[in-house]
């Protein structure tokens, strides 16, 4: 009985927690379906909304077809959705574990670049994709790797930002058709955008898509950081203490960054204002390298003398540390935002840096 309840109130957790992370849309909001290459031609400045990248001709009258393809992007009122590839594997394999299908499966990959075309922060999640594979329905699986250095599609994101990944499946090898649809959210039927993969469209192990969808982005210089800076708030005033680039990090264990990246990191202090004990927690850190979302990176040493920036801190007390990533060589800028809400938006420190 004990277990049962537990399992019951697990899955009312999970179902409050995905649902707090969602805005469901109207049924009838129109969506529109363009080519990847109309899409890149679009001068589309930070923080837009979606209006700018709709084409005239194309309007809920237009007789489009219900779904998209390889190569297409689906536009609605919250988000703009791109299909860039999709591959097949029979296996996945990282440094400490390869993953495999069952016998007789193959895992194919589909590769999504997405934007948050709204005004308004929100999230992607990849829970709410539902593919079917020659009309069965499938789950995503989870994996250890990183197919083409990417992570798994989605993340909490800005407006006007975006978001480059994956998500797997596990389908029979002798599949034809696969369809892929995001929904609006937990409770709704509604699907923001569905996609048709054919056997047919699935590239070479060794094809990757080199640029962004969306035109370049360019940070608003204005929201550009000096080091020294300290954000102030009812709770914690945040430093911005210094940032550095290395190619590896650590003496007794070294860690070298991917190749083609470099580390990043920024050392951070953080002081508690308010007049009660509170918990500074690394975790509620997001980061965008040239608008896109990128993990954190965790490292395994300390980094002159500062570690990983999560504790308890009493009131009138300081917690300093860092908070790494991995950019590409060459990166224009990075943003770096500590929101500690836990179901709504509560912004306490951003912090902005330009590659000079």
């Amino acid at each position: 009985m004990k277990k049962k309840l537990l399992t019951l109130l697990l899955m009312i957790t999970m179902s409050l927690n995905i649902t707090a992370c969602v805005t469901v849309s109207d049924a009838d909001s129109s969506t529109d379906i363009q080519d990847i290459e109309s899409v890149e031609n679009v001068e589309n400045p930070e923080g837009n909304s979606n209006d700018t990248q709709k084409s005239e001709s194309s309007s809920p009258e237009d007789n489009l077809p219900e779904y998209a393809k390889v190569g297409q992007v689906v536009s609605g009122e919250k988000w703009s959705i791109a299909l860039l590839y999709a591959k097949e594997y029979d296996s996945i394999d990282s440094e400490i574990y390869s993953d495999k299908p069952s016998e007789g499966n193959k895992f194919l990959v589909l590769f999504f670049d997405v934007k948050n075309i709204s005004s308004d922060n929100d999230y992607f999640n990849y829970l709410l994709f539902e593919g079917y594979a020659d009309d069965y329905s499938v789950s995503s699986s989870i994996i250890m790797g990183s197919p083409d250095g990417m992570s798994a599609i989605g993340g909490n994101l800005d407006a006007g930002k975006m978001s480059r990944g994956y998500i797997v499946y596990e389908v029979p090898s002798d599949w034809e058709s696969f369809e892929i649809s995001y929904k609006d959210g937990v409770w709704t039927t509604h699907k923001a955008a569905t996609f048709v993969v054919n056997k047919d469209d699935v590239s070479a192990v060794d094809y990757t898509y080199p640029n962004s969808v969306y035109p370049e982005y360019s940070l608003d210089t204005s929201k550009k950081t000096e080091i020294g800076t300290e954000i102030s708030s009812d709770k914690w005033n945040v430093t911005l203490v210094d940032v550095k680039k290395y190619e590896a990090v650590g003496e007794v264990f070294t860690q070298k960054a991917d190749d083609g990246k470099e580390f990043v990191i920024f050392y951070l202090e953080a002081a508690n204002v308010s007049s009660t004990d509170d918990y500074f927690n690394t975790l509620y850190f997001r980061s965008y390298v040239d608008g896109y979302i990128t993990e954190q990176t965790l490292l395994l040493s300390d980094i002159d003398g500062y570690a990983g920036m999560s504790g308890d801190v009493a009131a009138g007390k300081k917690i300093k540390g860092y908070v790494a990533v991995q950019a590409p060589i060459g990166w224009n800028s990075i943003e770096l935002i500590y929101d500690d809400g836990a179901f709504v938006e509560n912004k306490v420190a951003e912090f902005a840096i330009i590659n000079e």
